[in-house]
């Protein structure tokens, strides 16, 4: 006997219950790891064996793999404080399916704590040495190659779900489970009309502090206390919305009808812990739920918080805010909150913050006079873009590059039809050579001749189709363009997003001079050919204060 001190011990059990979440799909087939079914045959032992019954420890919907559950940890603390000796399990992979721990509760924990352990369907039971006993180690192992293997048939059909564009998390703000189908999102028409709202206001030019602002003065229910408001309930912050949340739902791209998944995975099936996995890893499938939100106006937003990152967060967002950059050091220019006359001053980010160290210089300057005489060149160049003499000219551009399409096009039909005779040849000759026409030497030296010659027409029409389609691309640039600067010289106070929409950066030099440059070329051409230039050829001086 492996504990005879233990055998006239009057036992305090404690029965040990827990059902997973796998055991949950297995109960679909079978009922045998059932919590009711569990208790019943753990009580039958006890009467059975006029053992004296304590407390029940239930893990409900807990993995086996980790050893941190609340029951269980509960159970430890009445060993701990002697409330109980004995534990009692319907099979050893109830106590646990980690080989490791398993091993040391059995073999070290229970040992130290005098404390007998039974696994009844595995006839283990600490009390006696026996075989079944010596083999506890073992079953410990299959259990965990169990465990693993039904955790990679789980990340397989949840791998496949995903790759079907199926929706496995909580539905985001603005949305909600559909009923009908718990893997597809349906609109929540009160929360997408304020998704709406955000990305409306932002790409209106108002940045994400004022959002979170407007909407806090609403008292508008932020995103996680929104259904919790529906059930009677309030946080503290309720209704006081973070630019933090303002800025999350701008980048998520799941309001344009795509679904993202896979983004981080557990470093092991037996762990807790879960790493980020690199995006051209993520799982991304387009159109699997109606948009709040166009991808044109995601793009746009997407591209104005690019933009903005790394600026130094104030609470006025100004017009060109992100758009600034030193042209010493390469980095932001900050845009400082006004002083005590009401001066707002731009200042070198990277100065300010190691200029002690003779990083870079100040670049100061005044933004308010900055800002009127951009708009002043912004206009300028704009007109000088859309005069007649210019519309003109893109007129005959276009002409001419339909003549070019035409001609491409017609190069491509050409070539496709050379392979099509050459296909023919190739058939022709393989039939000769199976009539013994032609020797199989001949056959391989001319068919190799002619692949040859297919593949390089091939070549051929894929750079001519890039070409036509980078063509293509350069007309509908040109046709945005257009409607920019229509748009931006009707507008009495333009928008922040507009302004990102022509400029990608504006470098300032330590002599005050700017480099602008334009998102479009025709707008750069026009901009080096101005004679009258104010901000970029032309030194301006810092307002006196």
């Amino acid at each position: 006997m492996k504990l005879n001190i233990m055998n006239n011990i009057d036992y305090k059990v404690g029965i040990y219950i827990r059902l997973s979440r796998e055991d949950e799909e297995k109960e679909k087939y079978q009922e045998s790891e059932s919590i009711g079914n569990q208790r019943t045959l753990l009580m039958q032992y006890i009467k059975e064996n006029k053992l004296n019954f304590i407390a029940e420890y239930v893990d409900d919907g807990v993995s086996g793999t980790s050893f941190d559950r609340p029951a269980f940890n509960r159970m430890i603390a009445d060993i701990e404080e002697g409330k109980i000796n004995m534990v009692v399990t319907k099979d050893l992979s109830r106590l646990g399916r980690n080989y490791v721990q398993s091993g040391l509760y059995i073999e070290t924990y229970f040992p130290e704590h005098e404390v007998r352990f039974v696994a009844i369907l595995d006839n283990i039971d600490t009390a006696y040495d026996t075989s079944n006993n010596d083999i506890a180690p073992f079953k410990s192992i299959l259990n965990e190659m169990y465990a693993k293997d039904t955790s990679k048939k789980i990340n397989s059909v949840l791998q496949s779900k995903r790759n079907l564009g199926e929706y496995l998390g909580t539905a985001p703000y603005g949305y909600k489970k559909d009923p009908e189908n718990k893997y597809h999102l349906i609109i929540d028409e009160e929360a997408a009309n304020v998704v709406k709202l955000i990305f409306e206001k932002y790409l209106a030019g108002f940045g994400t502090m004022q959002i979170a602002d407007y909407l806090s003065k609403k008292k508008i229910p932020i995103p996680s206390d929104y259904n919790k408001r529906k059930r009677g309930t309030k946080s503290l912050t309720y209704g006081l919305w973070q630019q933090s949340t303002v800025r999350f739902i701008l980048s998520n791209e799941i309001y344009t009808g795509t679904v993202i998944q896979g983004k981080r995975k557990k470093v092991s099936f037996k762990s807790k812990k879960f790493i980020n996995l690199p995006e051209e890893d993520w799982v991304k499938v387009e159109n699997m739920h109606e948009a709040i939100i166009s991808k044109e106006d995601f793009q746009r937003a997407k591209k104005v918080i690019q933009a903005t990152k790394g600026s130094r967060v104030v609470q006025n967002d100004y017009l060109f805010k992100g758009l600034l950059r030193c042209y010493d050091c390469k980095g932001y220019i900050g845009i400082r909150s006004p002083d005590k006359n009401g001066n707002i001053y731009g200042r070198c980010q990277r100065y300010g913050r190691f200029g002690k160290f003779d990083v870079c210089s100040p670049h100061n300057f005044n933004y308010q006079v900055f800002e009127k005489q951009m708009l002043e060149v912004l206009r300028e160049v704009c007109k000088v873009y859309t005069n007649t003499k210019r519309l003109e000219e893109i007129a005959k551009q276009s002409k001419s590059k339909q003549s070019e399409e035409f001609n491409i096009k017609k190069q491509i039909d050409s070539f496709k039809e050379t392979i099509q005779k050459e296909t023919i040849k190739l058939e022709v000759m393989y039939d000769d050579r199976l009539a013994g026409i032609i020797t199989l030497d001949e056959y391989m030296k001319n068919a190799n001749r002619i692949k040859e010659t297919v593949k390089g027409y091939e070549q051929n029409i894929k750079e001519l189709e890039e070409r036509l389609s980078g063509e293509n691309d350069k007309t509908e640039n040109e046709s945005r363009l257009d409607n920019l600067t229509e748009e931006f010289l009707s507008m009495e106070k333009p928008s922040k997003e507009i302004i990102r929409e022509f400029i990608e950066k504006i470098e300032i030099h330590s002599d005050k001079q700017v480099d602008i440059y334009f998102n479009f070329k025709p707008l750069q051409e026009v901009n080096n050919n101005l004679n009258k230039f104010i901000c970029a050829k032309k030194k301006y001086e810092r307002k006196a204060v």
